[in-house]
């Protein structure tokens, strides 16, 4: 009988042995003799990052360049708007604003005519206090076709078909403060009359 106790305890030894070598053996941090798992082995002068999950935090998209931000105004447009609130601080002053929507602020018949205005507008709009548009002007560049069928002339003749004088000023030439006074005031005029010649055509 204690023969067998003797010899159950040295197998329960034997086997503890046997399952405690196995395990680190194959244990997955490759302290044991030997592991079916080769480990991964990086070649001379290959260039691999120091570890596989490190990331370049140097090259991510966001760093990439910003766009410019889109602006309703460009410099020269800019400087004008400026200059009009300067020499009309009483006066409103609106920028690009679209000759369709003009024409629909008269009336049907006259949005339907100038239907083919659609997506031409003005820079500015300059406004009274109250509201009554005084002026439109523009900025634009001189263009070879200087004929009637010109985009200037036509955009010239649909704002005097609703009685809105345009004044058009070069880029390169942008006027002070005190000829921007001088031209609207002129302009002023200028409507008064073209609202008199639409009220005896109608």
């Amino acid at each position: 009988m204690d023969l067998l106790i003797v010899a159950i305890l040295i197998a329960s030894a034997i086997l503890v042995y046997v399952l405690l070598r196995g395990r680190d053996r194959f244990s997955p941090d490759g302290k044991g003799e030997q592991s079916p798992v080769p480990p991964v082995t990086r070649p001379r002068n290959s260039g691999w990052p120091p570890s596989t999950l490190e990331f370049d935090l140097q090259a991510r998209p966001g760093d990439a360049p910003a766009p410019k931000p889109y602006r309703l105004l460009n410099d020269a447009e800019q400087i004008l708007y400026f200059r009009l609130c300067e020499a009309m601080p009483r006066m409103l002053v609106f920028a690009q604003v679209g000759v369709a929507q003009l024409a629909q602020l008269r009336g049907r018949r006259e949005a339907r005519k100038l239907s083919a205005m659609l997506g031409r507008g003005v820079d500015f709009l300059v406004c009274g206090s109250d509201f009554k548009i005084v002026a439109a002007i523009d900025l634009a560049w001189p263009t070879d076709d200087g004929t009637e069928n010109s985009p200037e002339e036509e955009k010239r003749r649909a704002l005097q078909y609703l009685g809105i004088p345009l004044i058009v000023y070069r880029p390169n030439q942008l006027p002070d403060a005190d000829t921007l006074s001088r031209e609207v005031a002129n302009a002023i005029v200028h409507r008064k009359r073209l609202e008199a010649e639409r009220s005896a055509a109608q």
